[in-house]
């Protein structure tokens, strides 16, 4: 009997890993697809019904898992040793990152090869001939890293010469047209895909502009505070104080998840209003201006004053203190 040979697939969730895992599931490979996220790209197990390992499963047939690789992701973007694109996103070194951590899998999961949905072209920055091949050098993956979008414009890798992939049946596929990809899909029946867009936050001008800034007040950044800045409205106090306020229900809901021991919670007491919390060692005069921010966006804007409490927790609170609310000018001054 046959040993049923073995694949990883490095899947983001979009259009093109998806199909690039079912054209070599197609051909018999038994594929495990592994699903990166970082705080600045991709989503977790505790996604819900949004998770991509999830979807990968209930839409598409593909056995997928979530891998959390924050900490090395966190790191590696202080420094990237090939650079930023245009904004702050190092995307040669994240796939360089991404594929040396499935290279590390391969024996745990007794993988031959590994799949990517790159194309050639697609990319300015991270899918240029000689960037793929930077990549690969790099990642140690030379040989090894299939991609079946673009692989007739490519040398054939291990699992085409050793018959484990038929490369006839593998395309050609070059340049930032969709269409390709699209017609590919129907002919495969993969309905449901999300739509082209940038899947991660490094890539937008005012997040990346944030996150940047965070970089240079921290010394250690950690995943929560990468978080907590791109959720709802971020604002500097001074120092290293940063107050982040919820702009609706559900993300009050994901500051009090993200939020730990060492933050101050900020929150209106006896009116309608957001939740903050400020993340760094906010002085007193601080609090009372990040207080003043919080009655700003409550039901309270037009008072002459707001009581907010302040605390270690959201309830109880352990302070409370009646503040001004913050005027127009003093927002656009303090926005992150």
């Amino acid at each position: 009997m046959t040993e049923k040979i073995r694949a990883l697939s490095v899947i983001s969730g979009g259009l093109d890993s998806i199909l690039a895992t079912r054209i070599v599931m197609d051909e018999g490979v038994d594929v495990t697809a592994v699903h990166f996220f970082s705080p600045f790209f991709g989503s977790g197990p505790g996604a819900g019904l949004d998770s991509v390992s999830q979807r990968m499963s209930e839409r598409y047939g593909i056995r997928a898992i979530s891998i959390d690789i924050a900490d090395s992701y966190i790191k590696m973007l202080a420094l990237p040793q090939y650079g930023y694109g245009k904004n702050f996103n190092p995307c040669v070194d994240c796939k360089i990152l991404l594929f040396s951590t499935a290279r590390m899998m391969m024996e745990e999961f007794g993988a031959g090869f590994i799949v990517t949905g790159e194309v050639i072209g697609q990319r300015p920055m991270s899918q240029r001939r000689d960037t793929l091949r930077i990549i690969e050098r790099d990642s140690s993956t030379a040989g090894l890293l299939l991609r079946p979008l673009s692989a007739k414009l490519l040398k054939p890798t291990l699992p085409e010469l050793n018959g484990w992939v038929k490369r006839e049946k593998l395309f050609g596929f070059a340049g930032r047209s969709r269409k390709p990809q699209i017609e590919l899909a129907s002919r495969l029946g993969i309905t449901g895909y999300p739509a082209p867009a940038g899947g991660c936050c490094l890539t937008d001008p005012i997040q990346s502009k944030r996150i940047r800034r965070l970089y240079q007040m921290k010394e250690r950044l950690q995943a929560r505070e990468a978080k907590l800045i791109q959720i709802g409205r971020p604002f500097f106090l001074g120092g290293d104080a940063i107050l982040t306020v919820g702009r609706n229900e559900e993300e009050n809901e994901r500051i009090n998840d993200l939020a730990c021991n060492g933050d101050l919670f900020l929150k209106i007491v006896d009116l309608p209003g957001p939740l903050g919390v400020i993340i760094g060692s906010p002085t007193e005069e601080q609090v009372i201006r990040g207080m003043a921010i919080v009655a700003y966006y409550s039901k309270g804007r037009a008072m002459p004053k707001v009581s907010v409490g302040a605390g270690d927790r959201a309830s109880p609170l352990q302070t409370v203190r009646d503040v001004i609310p913050a005027d127009e000018q003093d927002i656009e001054e303090m926005k992150f």
